[in-house]
Formats: structure tokens, sequence, C-alpha cells
């Protein structure tokens, strides 16, 4: 297989990949389509060339009956040489004992596949990270081997939760902004992003380390009023109510702080990518009461912008 389209034959090639079950096919695709000394990050594995690559997806091959996979979305970067892809993969392993009565489990997975062009201009991978969603693996996807308690959990307690969330965020914020002393938040100047990195960069570092009054103003200026907040364990609707649950989770901590990891933007402009590394120091933590110092706890964050053009852009979804 030759790969010339990030868009196409990048998911295709990795499709290949999984579901042929010919070792040899699976060696060839491989050696074709892989740099020599490709990494490859999984949960459970850390290999360094293509020969332990290709001994992980013979293993997982083996393991498996059958794996098909499905694509929830595409991101291609063309600058930076980069796929984005969250896909959901079918297995069913063998020697798990749902398999023999016709039950499968089902992976949301997010992959991070680097390439670069080689002479002749087709594309090779030099690395590919994967990322497991592993609650909403469980809770989502997999609703007999939850007894349908998770498909439950994710459409009616979430909305639930991020209603009660959001208020509580907004009544503490409603407190702040009639205390003595206190500024009143201005109305933003500038909508939407001009330069994507930047911007985004600076949105992120006043949603998740600015003070209230910065906070509201960026939510005004950046999020859409029908936008929609989508977290794993809860959902918000409308930008007053994102607003809400930022400013709650922020103020149960000491200090918090974010980075950009990595930013992925698609070739339409209309779905970006963001991995964020945040830095929390929690008041509830008990070893912040005895040493303040205390290293933060760190959390990996997997966002998905979805952007619309209307005078402005702004963010629709996250």
């Amino acid at each position: 297989m030759h790969m010339h389209s990030l868009a196409e034959d990048v998911p295709q090639a990795i499709t290949n990949v999984l579901s042929t079950h010919k070792w040899r096919a699976r060696k060839q695709l491989i050696d074709s389509v892989f740099a020599e000394d490709v990494q490859f990050w999984h949960l459970f594995h850390d290999c360094k060339n293509r020969r332990e690559l290709f001994g992980v997806y013979q293993m997982w091959g083996a393991y498996n009956f059958w794996i098909d996979v499905k694509y929830q979305r595409v991101i291609p970067d063309k600058q930076r040489l980069q796929v984005v892809v969250d896909l959901e993969e079918t297995t069913r392993v063998w020697w798990a004992p749902h398999t023999w009565i016709l039950i499968p489990l089902r992976l949301n997975l997010n992959v991070i596949l680097d390439l670069q062009e080689e002479a002749n201009g087709e594309l090779i991978f030099t690395r590919q990270a994967d990322h497991i969603f592993w609650v909403e693996s469980l809770l989502e996807i997999n609703p007999i081997l939850t007894l349908w308690v998770g498909p439950a959990f994710m459409k009616y307690i979430r909305p639930i939760a991020g209603s009660i969330y959001a208020q509580i965020g907004n009544a503490i914020y409603a407190r702040i902004s009639d205390a003595p002393g206190h500024a009143k938040p201005i109305k933003a100047q500038e909508v939407g992003f001009a330069n994507m990195e930047t911007d985004l960069q600076k949105a992120i570092s006043v949603a998740y380390g600015g003070n209230a009054f910065a906070r509201w103003n960026m939510s005004q200026s950046m999020y859409a009023d029908d936008a929609e907040f989508i977290h794993t364990f809860f959902t918000v609707n409308g930008k007053h109510n994102i607003f809400g649950a930022h400013n709650l989770w922020i103020s149960l901590m000491r200090k918090s702080e974010a980075k950009i990891q990595r930013l992925v933007c698609a070739e339409s402009q209309d779905l970006v990518l963001v991995d964020l590394e945040q830095r929390y120091w929690p008041y509830l933590w008990w070893p912040y009461l005895w040493w303040p110092e205390w290293a933060p706890l760190a959390i990996w964050v997997h966002v998905i912008l979805t952007l619309e053009d209307a005078h402005t852009i702004k963010v629709r979804s996250l």
C-alpha cells in the first residue's frame, strides 16, 4: 500500500493493519507504511522500531477472532504532517468469556499519527500513539456489559450533573461580582479567534488559570450562544453555563494552569484538536495542608473544538 492522502489513505492503512489475519500480508503492509525507527506508544507497551510494532499488531491479531474499525472523526493537518483519528474498535478476544456468548468488546480510541514525506512523494508513519477512552468505552458503547446502566448514565445523569455544576459555578461568580471592591466584568471587545494558535493558548490559560472576570469575558467572546460542552461525567449547554462549569472547577483549586501539548487543525478549519496538560493544586487535597509546595496533580485532556464561521469564528462545542 502507498499513502498519499492524509484524510483517506492514512485511516485505510490503520484499518488494514488491524483487520488482516494473514501475518505475511500484515508484515508487508507494515513495512510499506511505517518507518524503520517508528515509535509506537500505548498504555501497555512502548515500541521503538518497526519490528517491535509488527510484533504487537501480530499478537493483537492473534488474540482476536475478528476486529472491526469504525471512524468517528479524522483530523488531517497538512502543515504539521499529522493525522488524529477518533475511532471505535470492535474486538472479539478469544480468551474473554463474553466473546463466547457473542458479546464483543468495543473500545473508543484516540490515535495520533505523525508522518513524513519520502522523496517519491509517499507518506510513512514515524510515530503512533494510542489512547483508550476507558470511561466512554465502558459506559457508552458496551451496554450489555454494563447492564444498560452506562447508557442511562450518559443520556440522563450527565445533563442533570452539568446543570447542577453550572448553577453552583454561576452562583459563586454572582457572589464575587457583587462583593464590594471587586471590579465589574467588562464586555469583551474582540470576538472569536484571529490567530488559532496564539488566541487558543490565551483562551485556555484564562479558562484554567485566570480570574473569574477574565473567564467570564472569555466565555462570552469565544463561545456561541448555543455552544455545547461535553465532558465524560456531565454535559452543559449555553456559554453562560459553560462559564459556570469552568468557574466551579477552578474555584476548588488553590492554583491551576494549562499548557497545550499538541494542536492539530483540520484542513477545513472547522475542527481543532487540542491535547492539554492541566496542573492543579486543590484546596481539599490532604498533602497540601502540610506541604503547600507539594507537586500538583496533573491531568491530560483530549479536547475537540468544533468551530463555526459567522461574522467571526466561535467555539461551538467542546
